[in-house]
């Protein structure tokens, strides 16, 4: 029923509908032009309701449809809001989901022992290897730095130096090669931009603050004293105000909840001595490269070491097979 349609689009009153349906109905308002024709074609307004009514079930549907909404002023702007409401839930679990993957992100890394264990190995032995073992060397290390682990050469030249890492983790701390399993939220947290998610809030802040506007402008009754608590009892009183205090709430506990990860996020890159315009995607991304590279060397040593047990057992079955073939020829 359009008249029915029209009165809830007045009013703001949520209606059950996707917002890509509302944007259909917003598109199908009539033009100017189309506005102009209608009223031509429609009896006054001051004529009986029947009358109008009549008139208007003598056109197509979409005329129809065009012909009620005639009477819903500022119909396009508060189509608008009913979009935006349609909208929010969607939008704000998005932002809300990106805000935590990138909390959990930083906090594993933070709070990682395995890996705050393994920094500490590969700073020793890269002091070790650029200073040739004596007590001067640097006190920090940074994520280009363990990349390169892979790319430079031990003390025998030829073996790498994330190699040699392994091997000596493996020998002291077999615990840190599980390193992985704590760094589940940091490969998630590589799929999040957080210059979107800012992008996001910023759009959800300015669209509350035009739905606000639309809500004020079309209160039920003017607010003559100007008293504040007045306007946020009307505004309470319509369906679309109500949304509007729920939705502003929200949104700003989102935007606190974002900034604590921005600053939480920052003090890593301090940590690592990045540079502060680096990204969470180039951030994390980085680190998740690490510690591929780390698990798949962990994984050619234990094959290495497997393979070296193997030939092992076979030379100790071929030994004792010629010391029981020796034994044979000298009984004979």
């Amino acid at each position: 029923d359009y008249n029915v349609l029209a009165k809830q689009v007045n009013t703001m009153e949520y209606v059950k509908a996707e917002a890509n349906e509302l944007r259909g109905m917003m598109q199908l308002l009539p033009t100017k032009d189309e506005s102009l024709a209608l009223r031509s074609y429609l009896p006054p307004m001051d004529a009986p309701r029947s009358e109008i009514d009549d008139s208007i079930n003598k056109l197509g549907e979409c005329e129809r449809y065009m012909a009620v909404m005639l009477d819903v002023p500022d119909a396009n702007s508060k189509f608008e809001c009913m979009v935006f409401r349609a909208e929010f839930e969607s939008h704000a679990e998005s932002i809300r989901d990106g805000t935590k993957m990138l909390a959990e992100a930083c906090n594993a890394v933070k709070n990682s022992e395995r890996f705050q264990k393994l920094l500490l190995y590969s700073l020793k032995l890269g002091n070790a290897l650029n200073t040739g073992g004596s007590n001067e060397g640097v006190s920090a290390i940074t994520l280009d730095s363990l990349l390169k682990l892979a790319e430079a050469k031990a003390f025998d030249r030829q073996t790498s130096v994330l190699h040699y890492l392994v091997s000596i983790v493996q020998k002291n701390d077999a615990d840190v090669l599980k390193l992985s399993d704590d760094f589940a939220p940091v490969k998630a947290a590589e799929r999040v931009a957080m210059d979107m998610l800012s992008l996001e809030l910023k759009k959800m802040d300015q669209g509350i603050e035009k739905l606000q506007a639309v809500v004020k402008k079309n209160l039920p009754e003017p607010c003559d004293s100007g008293s504040e608590r007045e306007e946020d009892e009307l505004i309470d009183s319509t369906p679309m105000g109500r949304f509007s205090i729920s939705a502003a709430s929200k949104i700003q506990s989102l935007s606190n909840e974002f900034e604590d990860v921005r600053s939480s996020f920052t003090d890593l890159l301090r940590f690592f001595g990045e540079d502060s315009s680096m990204s969470p995607e180039a951030f994390f991304g980085t680190i998740n490269t690490f510690v591929s590279m780390f698990d798949q060397t962990h994984k050619e040593l234990v094959r290495k070491e497997e393979a070296k047990a193997r030939r092992k057992r076979i030379e100790e079955k071929q030994r004792l097979r010629k010391e029981e073939m020796a034994a044979k020829k000298a009984k004979s």
